[in-house]
C-alpha cells in the first residue's frame, strides 16, 4: 500500500497533463455554435464494439472468480465495494485512504476491480454529484429493495448509470465501505443498523439498435460479481405491437400506455412471482443521470410513493437529450470531430500549460483480464478523475461565457399532481396548491397526489397484493392516462395515500452543471442536507398535510389525444376517484381470471411489422399461399453481410410451384433456400430498426436454420413466431405467408402463421 501512495503522488500530475493534452487535441478549431445543444454537453469518444467486448470479458472474469467459492465471492464483492470508493465524485485521495487497511485476500482483487470501474467510467459522461451529499446517516429500516428499469437505446448514459446503480445498491444494503466513504466517523453501531437490508436488480431491455444490450451484459456481470442479485434480460421479445385493421387494411400501433405498462410489469416479474413480503420497496428508475446518495432520503419519509424532480435542458426552443451512438454521426473526422467534442482547456490550464504540444492519441491501457496492476489501475482511475474535472470545468465555462444560456425545466408535468390534484407546471411555482408552494421554494419535501419524475420509490405491499401497472378501463369510462398516474390512483383508492416529492433528489436527462444543486428556475429551492429537513419541522408538516387530505379524492385527468402518443393538455377534467372505483373493477377482473391458464388457448397469428412501414411499396403474399393451403417451397433473397453491417435487400418466396415477384432491389448477393417435402418454417428471428430489416433467421421443423444476412449483437431483435415465450406452443404453428414494405431493400416484414 505504501507503493500505492507513492505512485499516486507521481501519477496525479502526469494525468493532469494527459487530460489537458487530450482537451487540446479536440479543441484546436473551437467549439460548435452556442445554440448547438452539444455545445454545453461534455463529450467523450465512443467505444468500439471490440472495446466493449474486452470490458465484458473483464467483468465476466471477475464474476466467474466470485462464483468459484463463497470465500472468493466475498473477497471480490468487497474489492468492488472498495473500488467504488475511488470513483467520482469521491475524491481519489479520500478513496485511496479508505483502501489502506484492506485485508490481503481482498487486496489481490483490487487492481482488477479498480481497473474495470475506471474503464467503464472513462467511456461515458457524468454530472458533478456532490461529494458530501447530506444524506441521512442511518437506514430507514432493514428493507429488501428491488431496483427495476426498462431500457432502450440509451448506451450514451450506460457507463455512468451502470456504476451509479452499483453505488446505490451498496448504499441501500449498508455496505460498510460505502458508508465509511460517505459518512464521516460513522460507528460500527450505526453500520449494524443496516444489517439485513438487501437489493435485487431487475432490468428489461428490448428493441435497442445501439450498444445498450452490450452495456447491460457488462452491468449484469459487474453487479453479480459485487454479490448482488441481478436479473437482466436483453434483446427481449416484447415489442410495441402493430394491429391490423381488417376494414382499412392498415396497421396501427398498440396503445402507448398498454405497452408501457406491460414493460414495467415484466421488469417487476421477480416481485410478482415471489411470496408476499419478499420485497419492501421498489425503486423504479428511468434512463436518467442521478446521484445515488440522494435516493437514500426517499425511504426515510415512510411514504407509499416518493419521488424527486426530473429536469430537461432547453436552449432557446431546443430540448437536449442524451442519445445513444445509433443517433450520432458515424466516425466523424477532422474538423467535424473537433466540433462535436468541443473540448478546450479551462482558464487555469490555458494560462499554465500553454506550452504543451497537441496530440491526437488517446491512451488506452491494457484491459484484458488478469493484466491489471496497481500502476495501471491507479493511473487509469486518476485519468478518469482528471478527465471528468476538465470536461465539467469546460462545460461550466461555456455556460458562463455563452450569450444563450441553457435553462432547466421540470419535465414530468403529465404525471405529477400537487396536493389539490392539479398537474405540475414547467414554470414557477411548478405546483398550484398554496399549501405546498412555500415548501417547494424552500427545497423541503412536498406532499402531492402523484409523481414519477424519472424515478420513484414505491411501497411494494400493494404490488404483492395484486396491483399492477395497467392501462385505463377506457370503455367503462376511466380516463386514458399514463400507467404511472393510474398506479397513484389505485394506491389512493386502496388507502395508500402518502405521496411526496423531495426537491433535493434531482435527476436529469443530460449531464448537468454544478448550478443544478442550487436554486433552479421554477421556484425550486437549493438542495438541502437531511439534518436541515429534520430541524425545519418539515416532517411534522408533511404528516399533518397527509392527514388533512387523506379523504380528498379529487384529481385532474389529462387524457391522451385521440390517435396520438401525446397528452391532450387542453382537454383536462376533474375526476372524483370515489365516484367509480375502477381499481376494484380491475382487481376483480384479475381475480376472476386467476389462476390464469398456463398458456393462452390461441396465439397472435400476425407478428410484426418489424421495420419501417412508411417507406417503400407494400407487398402481401397471402393470396399466393391461398390463405395457407399452398405451402412455402422456396425462399430466394438478396442480402449483404459483413462484420460491421447486414441488410436484406430483396425477398422472393415460392408457394408450391408459383413464385412471387421480387420484393426489393438488386443489391447484395443472391441466395436461396429450398424447403424439403414436409418441411415448414416454425420460428423466426428478425433483426431490424426503424428504417430497415438487417437479417432474418428462419427455423424449420427439420431442425434447420435458414439465415438471410447475418445476426449481430447491438441491434433490435424480435422473435417473430406466435407465442415466442411459450415452449408448449413451440413448433405447433407454421409460417404461411409474409407481407411488408420494400424499395431498394426490405424496409419491414410481417409474418402470418397458421
Amino acid at each position: 500500500m505504501a507503493q500505492l501512495w507513492l505512485y499516486f503522488t507521481q501519477v496525479t500530475f502526469l494525468s493532469l497533463l494527459w487530460s489537458i493534452r487530450y482537451s487540446h487535441a479536440f479543441g484546436a478549431t473551437g467549439p460548435p455554435d452556442e445554440d448547438d445543444l452539444a455545445f454545453f454537453i461534455p463529450k467523450v469518444p465512443q467505444p468500439t464494439y471490440s472495446h466493449l467486448e474486452a470490458i465484458l470479458m473483464r467483468a465476466t472474469a471477475l464474476r466467474d472468480t466470485a462464483k468459484s467459492s463463497p470465500t472468493a465471492g466475498s473477497a471480490v464483492s468487497e474489492a468492488l465495494a472498495a473500488a467504488m470508493s475511488t470513483v467520482p465524485p469521491i475524491s481519489l485521495v479520500r478513496g485511496l485512504r479508505a483502501l489502506k487497511d484492506i485485508p490481503s485476500e481482498i487486496q489481490v482483487h483490487l487492481p482488477d476491480a479498480v481497473e474495470l470501474l475506471a474503464a467503464i467510467r472513462g467511456l461515458g459522461v457524468a454530472p458533478p454529484c456532490l461529494e458530501r451529499p447530506g444524506a441521512p446517516r442511518g437506514p430507514p429500516g432493514r428493507f429488501r429493495y428491488m431496483i427495476a428499469a426498462n431500457l432502450m437505446n440509451c448506451d450514451a448514459i450506460m457507463p455512468y448509470w451502470t456504476l451509479e446503480v452499483l453505488r446505490l445498491s451498496l448504499l441501500l444494503q449498508g455496505n460498510h465501505r460505502m458508508l465509511h466513504t460517505y459518512f464521516h466517523n460513522i460507528t460500527n453501531e450505526e453500520i449494524g443498523r443496516w444489517e439485513g437490508s438487501a437489493v435485487h436488480i431487475s432490468v428489461y431491455e428490448s428493441g435497442s439498435t445501439d450498444n445498450t444490450a452490450v452495456w447491460l451484459k457488462i452491468a449484469e456481470a459487474l453487479w453479480q460479481a459485487a454479490g448482488l442479485e441481478a436479473r437482466v434480460i436483453v434483446n427481449g421479445t416484447m415489442q410495441r405491437g402493430f394491429l391490423l385493421n381488417p376494414f382499412s387494411g392498415k396497421y396501427f400501433k398498440q396503445h402507448k400506455v398498454e405497452y408501457a405498462a406491460a414493460l414495467r410489469n415484466i421488469a417487476l416479474e421477480p416481485l410478482y412471482s415471489s411470496p408476499s413480503g419478499t420485497y419492501d420497496y421498489v425503486l423504479f428508475l428511468n434512463d436518467v443521470f442521478f446521484c445515488a446518495p440522494d435516493f437514500l432520503r426517499l425511504g426515510h419519509y415512510g411514504a407509499d410513493i416518493a419521488c424527486g424532480l426530473d429536469f430537461e435542458v432547453y436552449i432557446g426552443d431546443q430540448k437536449a437529450r442524451m442519445q445513444g451512438t445509433a443517433h450520432q454521426p458515424h466516425q466523424p473526422t477532422g474538423r467535424r470531430m473537433r466540433q462535436l467534442f468541443g473540448l478546450r482547456t479551462n482558464a487555469y490550464a490555458r494560462s499554465h500549460y500553454a506550452h504543451l504540444d497537441e496530440h491526437n492519441e488517446t491512451e488506452m491501457l491494457d484491459i484484458l483480464p488478469g493484466r491489471a496492476n496497481w500502476h495501471s489501475a491507479v493511473k487509469r482511475m486518476t485519468q478518469v478523475h482528471a478527465g471528468e474535472a476538465t470536461r465539467q470545468a469546460e462545460a461550466d465555462a461555456r455556460v458562463q461565457e455563452a450569450r444563450v444560456k441553457p435553462r432547466y425545466e421540470f419535465y414530468d408535468t403529465w404525471v405529477s399532481k400537487d396536493l389539490g390534484g392539479n398537474p405540475f407546471m414547467k414554470e414557477d411555482p411548478l405546483a398550484r396548491d398554496t399549501r405546498t408552494i412555500d415548501l417547494l421554494h424552500r427545497g423541503l419535501p412536498v406532499p402531492v397526489k402523484c409523481c414519477w419524475n424519472g424515478g420513484a420509490l414505491i411501497n411494494a405491499t400493494l404490488l404483492h397484493a395484486g396491483v399492477r401497472f395497467r392501462t385505463g378501463l377506457i370503455e367503462e369510462g376511466e380516463c386514458d392516462i399514463s400507467e404511472c398516474s393510474l398506479l397513484c390512483e389505485d394506491y389512493r383508492r386502496l388507502g395508500s395515500r402518502r405521496v411526496l416529492i423531495d426537491p433535493t433528489v434531482r435527476v436529469g436527462y443530460v449531464p448537468w452543471a454544478k448550478d443544478f444543486h442550487l436554486r433552479l428556475p421554477g421556484g425550486v429551492g437549493p438542495k438541502i442536507p437531511w439534518s436541515h429537513v429534520e430541524r425545519s419541522g418539515a416532517l411534522d408538516r408533511l404528516a399533518i398535510l397527509w392527514s388533512d387530505t387523506k379523504l380528498c379524492m379529487s384529481t385532474q385527468c389529462v387524457p391522451m389525444r385521440k390517435d396520438s402518443d401525446l397528452p391532450d393538455i387542453h382537454n383536462f377534467k376533474v375526476v372524483d376517484l370515489q365516484k367509480v372505483n375502477f381499481t376494484s373493477m380491475y382487481l376483480e377482473r384479475r381475480g376472476n381470471a386467476s389462476p390464469p391458464p398456463p398458456m393462452p388457448q390461441s396465439c397472435n397469428l400476425i407478428m410484426g411489422p418489424y421495420g419501417d412501414t412508411t417507406d417503400g411499396f407494400a407487398f402481401d403474399d397471402l393470396a399466393y399461399s391461398t390463405w395457407g393451403k399452398t405451402p412455402i417451397t422456396k425462399i430466394s433473397y438478396r442480402a449483404s453481410a459483413t462484420l460491421s453491417e447486414s441488410f436484406v435487400f430483396a425477398l422472393k418466396l415460392s408457394y408450391g410451384n408459383t413464385a412471387t415477384t421480387q420484393h426489393g432491389g438488386d443489391l447484395g448477393e443472391a441466395g436461396e433456400f429450398e424447403l424439403q417435402y414436409g418441411e415448414h418454417i416454425t420460428g423466426a428471428i428478425v433483426q431490424y430498426d426503424e428504417n430497415t430489416v438487417f437479417a432474418i433467421s428462419f427455423e424449420t421443423n427439420k431442425k434447420r436454420t435458414l439465415t438471410i444476412g447475418a445476426l449481430r449483437n447491438g441491434v433490435g431483435q424480435a422473435r417473430a413466431n406466435p407465442c415466442p415465450a411459450s415452449s408448449e406452443h413451440a413448433g405447433k404453428y407454421r409460417l404461411i405467408a409474409v407481407a411488408g414494405t420494400a424499395d431498394i431493400r426490405v424496409r419491414s416484414i410481417t409474418m402470418v402463421w397458421a
